[in-house]
Order: C-alpha cells, then sequence, then structure tokens
C-alpha cells in the first residue's frame, strides 16, 4: 500500500489507491496543503516530483522550460522497458518547434465547428446503440453496451475505419495503458499490431480515396508542409486510441456520478439546454479517468507558483485530476455541482502545447452521450449497490469495469 509522505522521510511509492467512486487519491489533498512538490517512486524505480496545485499542474503543463524527450540515456520514466516515451514521431512525445509544425498541419480538422458539423452523425450513432439497448430487458453493463461502443463507433465512422475492427482497438488500448497487468513484451506486441493495422489501413486509402478524417489527415498540408509516413501513422494511432478510451471512461463515470446526484439529474432532464454543457464540463472536472499524466522533464533549473523548486534533468509528473480538485481553484471541489459554469476552468484536457486536439469533439460526443441517455431513459436507474461497483487497477486509467443499470 502506498503511503502518502515525500516530503519528509520515505519517499511514497505512485500511484495511490484511488478514493471511493475513482475519485483522485487522498494522498493529493494531504499533499497539496504541507508538500505541494514532493517526491514519488514510479513502478520503474524512478524517483520524480509529483505537483498537486492547480497553478503548479497548469505552469509544468505550459512552460516551455519542461520537454516531452525522455529517450535520453538514463531517462525517467513510468514503466521500466519500453513504453509510449520511446516513440520520437508521437505527438505527446514532441516538443516545439516539431510538435507546433504538426498541429498546424492538422488542426483545421479539430475546430470547434468541425466538431459541431459532427454532431449529427454522433446522434445517430448515440440513437443506434440506444435502439439496441431498449431492445433489451435490463440490467444491462452500460460500459459495454453504450459508453465505450459509442465513441469506438464515432472515430471508426469519422476516420472511415471498418466498424468490424473495433474490438481490437480496446484490445491494444488495454494493453498500452496497463502500468502492472501487461508486460514489457505484451505493450510491444500490442505495438507493433497496431502499427501494422494502420500502415496498411493508410495504404489501402490512398489507393481508394474516400472523404472522411483519415483522407483529410492523408492530404493535410500547410502551405507545402505534409505530414511524413510516419507522423501520419502515429497520427491516426493516437486519434484511435485518444478517441475513444478516455472518452468512454468519462461517458461511464459521467452517468455514474448523475445517477448518484438525482436532484441535479432531474435539473438536467428539465432543462437540458440550459444546464447540460455546464454539467459536462463539471463531468469533466470531477471524472478524469487518469489520476498520473505524462512526465516532462526540466531542461533548466526552475522554481514553480507554489514555491517548489525543479532542478535541471528533474522529471514532474502533473496529473491533471490534481489540479481539477484545488480548492484554490474550485471552492468545494468534492461537492459535484452542474452550475459551477464560469468557474469551471478545468484542466481535464491539459494546458499549453499539448493542450488535447480532439477537445472539441470529445465535448460533443460526451453531450449526446449524456443527453440521449437520460432522454431516452427518464427511470434509469443503478441494478447494483453504488459500494459494491468494481474499478480498475493496475492501469493509468482509474474507472469502471462495468456499470449495471436499469430503467
Amino acid at each position: 500500500m502506498s503511503t502518502e509522505r515525500g516530503c519528509s522521510g520515505d519517499t511514497a511509492d505512485f500511484p495511490f489507491p484511488p478514493r471511493e467512486f475513482g475519485g483522485p487519491p487522498e494522498a493529493y489533498a494531504d499533499r497539496r496543503g504541507g508538500c505541494p512538490l514532493g517526491p514519488v517512486m514510479l513502478p520503474s524505480g524512478d524517483e520524480v516530483l509529483l505537483a498537486t496545485t492547480y497553478e503548479d499542474v497548469r505552469e509544468v503543463h505550459a512552460d516551455a522550460r519542461f520537454t516531452r524527450n525522455l529517450r535520453y540515456p538514463g531517462a525517467p520514466r513510468m514503466l521500466a522497458g519500453r513504453d509510449i516515451p520511446d516513440d520520437p514521431h508521437a505527438l505527446v512525445n514532441m516538443d516545439p518547434p516539431e510538435h507546433t509544425r504538426l498541429r498546424r498541419i492538422v488542426q483545421s480538422a479539430f475546430t470547434p465547428r468541425r466538431a459541431e458539423e459532427w454532431r449529427p452523425q454522433i446522434q445517430t450513432l448515440a440513437d443506434d446503440l440506444l435502439d439496441a439497448l431498449a431492445s433489451t430487458s435490463p440490467p444491462v453493463d452500460l460500459m459495454d453496451a453504450f459508453a465505450f461502443p459509442l465513441p469506438i463507433n464515432i472515430i471508426c465512422r469519422l476516420l472511415g475505419v471498418p466498424a468490424q475492427d473495433s474490438p481490437r482497438f480496446r484490445m491494444w488500448s488495454d494493453v498500452f495503458l496497463s502500468t502492472s497487468t501487461a508486460t514489457a513484451e505484451e505493450r510491444l506486441k500490442a505495438g507493433a499490431e497496431f502499427a501494422a493495422y494502420t500502415d496498411r489501413l493508410i495504404a489501402e486509402r490512398r489507393e481508394k480515396p474516400g472523404s472522411d478524417l483519415l483522407d483529410e489527415l492523408i492530404n493535410a498540408h500547410d502551405a507545402e508542409d505534409r505530414l511524413s509516413e510516419g507522423e501520419l501513422a502515429r497520427m491516426v494511432r493516437g486519434l484511435i486510441i485518444a478517441g475513444h478510451e478516455t472518452t468512454g471512461h468519462v461517458i461511464g463515470r459521467g452517468v455514474l456520478t448523475l445517477l448518484r446526484h438525482r436532484d441535479q439529474l432531474a435539473a438536467v432532464r428539465r432543462e437540458p439546454d440550459v444546464l447540460l454543457r455546464g454539467a459536462v464540463e463539471e463531468i469533466l472536472r470531477t471524472e478524469v479517468p487518469g489520476h498520473g499524466g505524462l512526465l516532462r522533464v526540466a531542461t533548466e533549473d526552475l522554481t514553480l507558483p507554489s514555491g517548489g523548486a525543479v532542478s535541471k534533468g528533474q522529471a514532474v509528473l502533473a496529473p491533471v485530476v490534481a489540479a481539477n480538485y484545488d480548492p484554490q481553484q474550485f471552492p468545494n471541489p468534492d461537492e459535484f455541482d452542474i452550475r459551477r459554469n464560469a468557474e469551471n476552468r478545468h484542466l481535464a484536457f491539459g494546458h499549453g502545447p499539448h493542450y488535447c486536439l480532439g477537445a472539441n469533439l470529445a465535448r460533443v460526443e460526451i453531450q449526446v452521450a449524456i443527453h440521449s441517455l437520460i432522454e431516452r431513459f427518464p427511470g434509469l436507474a443503478l441494478a447494483v449497490p453504488p459500494d459494491s461497483l468494481r474499478w480498475t487497477t493496475g492501469s493509468r486509467i482509474c474507472s469502471l469495469v462495468a456499470l449495471p443499470v436499469t430503467w
């Protein structure tokens, strides 16, 4: 079991156990008060600093003096063996100007306007899944029947990927995101299979062009600058994984949170035009499924807003979920409040250069998912006691194993 020490005494082992209903670890709140930037020991055996205040996390994500290049000898890493930071062409592992160049080439495909243009397709896919759900007899696992299939089907539809391939995406995602249940060899094998799949997909689309997002990425350019073959393949892989994994978990956790706050659920049902968007933003603030984050290394000595010092070459882990529960930024952060609205400057999608490319699309997906579900099933309720729900372990993601519901 992890300790919560770190500023004095033994370095704490990371990750910390989550709170009830997959909430952020108590250790984040404890540290925020007396040790806002203290050491933790990662599963790899590397010691890094853990940031827990809103201002520190925001600064680490935005400050150009932190790098995502963890490919040098002796670089810290979350896990031993090959892992996410080893791919030099992955967008999440790049720093400006290379990162800026790639974002500039593809950003037109992910604007708020484009996300709204996709809303009708998203609504159709949600309606189809809810039709199928309505034809069954409860109880039903909402994660398998709706929360995961919806974003998987959406990204398949938008990219022009065969829908029958979607179960493979889920399997690859589970391996990539594991911190203890998958071996380094298994992660390597899954990565090779996924790479071969996307390479074949792109090659086939070049032979027979269409009009999907994948075609837009193949043809994307800024002036005469285009994505290389490797950049294109990694962009597609990133969209497939990020485009369904996190969104599916947020939908499931968001539904559970609303079912646990029946008065606020009823309010959203009565006034969706007024309250839905605020409810989704509060779900994003409170229900980020990842309790860790991407490591960043300081390229020079610096001091964070909390006063904590970071030495050149030292790594910092800055979880957005810790920032989203900082009482200095969010009064009564443990309270779920769909009317938080204007003050809800959460960091669910990150901040700075690595702000989530698909944030606008994810927002539309979650809005459609929540609204369609609660409108279609006014009697929606948990089919089991809340405290009997099971949560994932041994993964970068903390979320529901299943969400049994009735109506």
